[in-house]
């Protein structure tokens, strides 16, 4: 500790110079003072400029980061207006600022922000919760501690008029990788999926004319439900595992080098719920639906435009696959097989044709194209899987194959919940022998079932015992059905027979 004395000493040698250091400093700006005017007048402000980016400005920034270690990221108002229908903006423009107001609409329940704003979503029936001007929120990102605020400044780029909107994140200076790298791709993908959660799903199908637009829609509202679909619990169980499997895996897809897409195929008779549990799938996953009509596909190249034009966090569905083109059985056969003979007038005759083939459809579902957008599923049904080329459903195109069988007991149970508000009954029993030995379709049970129901003003004794009577007599008109069916088929075979035999016989006798 220093003496008193020295002190005192020390602070009288300070006030006794302290004029002459005053005096000495005035003599020395008096002498340069002509000069600094000199070079401020005739030295370009370009050098000052120069040496001030080169020499000071980063001395001057560590020196500020000392003071105030925080940083400010800006997220601007766009433009123009951002319209979802699906997983992404519809139009071109930014659509950062929407997936931000959607993100900390979901952040603000779980935080004490009192002064909000509440906006209509832009499709559906849903709000987007967003913060009032000069308010500010809180936020969380594996320990690091962030804010958000709203700000409202004055367009001074003069390309709008009015005020222009930003929401205003915040953070320290250190973390600046984390939230570049990891928290704003974590705010955008969840703002996007709360912007998926509010709008309207819709059913898709596309256009026979491309000339404007290759699909066009409508608000998709199907009823159906896991939960109401007719099909063996077990069965349904696995079916969802793997849906949730498919959904949650994207960094498994990305790892392992595969496109995010599964294929169904859904293969069965008619009448057992194909179409159905299409729908189910798409409420259960949330997803549109987008049906594609093979028959107003003219070209390859118009098959892959409408699958660009579809989006992630979709279902794309050929149905009855079988019917629409040529695309079933032995390729080989079909290379010999003698096209019709060719027309005069077919050279006039410039309709579109159909063209699309096999090898255009086969790269529509597992080609190069197909790894655009990512997360969809591939749907084809058939009542016929027979039928179908080989290479159009082998596992990887279409990874799961589902059978859509005949009603079983458990399948009827489901049905019974949903028509008659039961879960058990005596004559359960006697259903289930006749669906034993009658192959009947949930959609054989279903009409039953809403006619019985109907007749029997809804009681379950007089439903269930009008049900059995109706299931046995469609079991009998079924089994009739098919024994006619097949008296008809062998006889046009005996037919066919006899005429070959008689052609065969009338060549040999020419021969003579």
């Amino acid at each position: 500790m220093a003496e008193p004395g020295k002190v005192v000493r020390w602070q009288r040698w300070a006030f006794s110079n302290l004029g002459s250091v005053f005096t000495n400093f005035g003599s020395l700006w008096l002498i340069l003072a002509p000069l600094v005017s000199l070079v401020a007048t005739y030295a370009p402000r370009r050098l000052f400029h120069t040496y001030f980016n080169l020499f000071l400005r980063r001395r001057a920034r560590r020196v500020l980061n000392v003071v105030d270690p925080y940083v400010t990221v800006d997220v601007s108002e766009p433009g123009s207006d951002v319209r979802y229908s699906r997983y992404g903006p519809v139009s071109d423009s930014d659509s950062t600022y929407e997936e931000v107001k959607a993100y900390l609409s979901g952040a603000f329940w779980q935080n004490d922000a009192r002064e909000l704003r509440a906006e209509g979503a832009r499709e559906g029936d849903g709000l987007v919760i967003s913060m009032r001007d000069g308010q500010d929120v809180a936020d969380e990102f594996r320990g690091v501690q962030l804010w958000w605020s709203s700000v409202v400044e004055k367009d001074v780029q003069g390309q709008r008029q009015g005020d222009r909107r930003f929401q205003r994140l915040t953070f320290h200076l250190r973390h600046r990788r984390l939230v570049v790298d990891e928290y704003l791709p974590h705010v955008r993908r969840r703002g996007r999926e709360i912007l998926f959660s509010n709008r309207r799903r819709r059913l898709y199908t596309n256009s026979s004319s491309y000339e404007y637009k290759s699909w066009s829609y409508i608000d998709f509202d199907h009823p159906t439900t896991f939960d109401t679909l007719a099909m063996e619990r077990a069965k349904k169980k696995e079916i969802m595992d793997d849906l949730d499997a498919f959904r949650k895996n994207r960094d498994f897809y990305r790892r392992t080098g595969k496109p995010w897409k599964r294929g169904y195929l859904l293969y069965g008779p008619p009448g057992t719920g194909k179409s159905t549990m299409v729908a189910a799938m798409a409420n259960y996953l949330d997803y549109d639906i987008y049906d594609v009509e093979l028959t107003v596909v003219n070209t390859n190249t118009d098959l892959r435009r409408l699958l660009i034009e579809t989006t992630s966090k979709s279902i794309i569905v050929i149905e009855d696959i079988d019917c629409s083109l040529d695309l079933t059985g032995d390729r080989a056969k079909q290379r010999r097989r003698p096209g019709p003979p060719a027309r005069a007038d077919d050279a006039a005759d410039d309709r579109p044709r159909n063209t699309v083939t096999l090898s255009g459809l086969l790269n529509f579902i597992d080609g190069l194209w197909s790894a655009c957008g990512g997360e969809r599923i591939v749907v084809f049904t058939t009542n016929h899987v027979d039928k179908l080329d080989p290479a159009l459903i082998r596992r990887g195109r279409m990874d799961m194959h589902i059978e859509m069988s005949y009603c079983g007991f458990e399948a009827f149970q489901t049905l019974a919940k949903n028509y008659l508000g039961v879960d058990d009954h005596e004559l359960f029993s006697s259903v289930e022998e006749v669906l034993r030995e009658a192959e009947l379709t949930p959609a054989d049970v279903a009409e039953c079932l809403m006619t019985a129901s109907r007749v029997g003003a809804g009681e379950p004794s007089p439903c269930l015992e009008m049900l059995v009577d109706e299931l046995k007599k469609r079991a009998e008109e079924k089994e009739k059905a098919a024994a006619e069916t097949k008296a008809a088929a062998e006889e046009a075979e005996a037919a066919k027979a006899a005429a070959e035999a008689n052609a065969s016989e009338l060549s040999r006798g020419n021969a003579r």
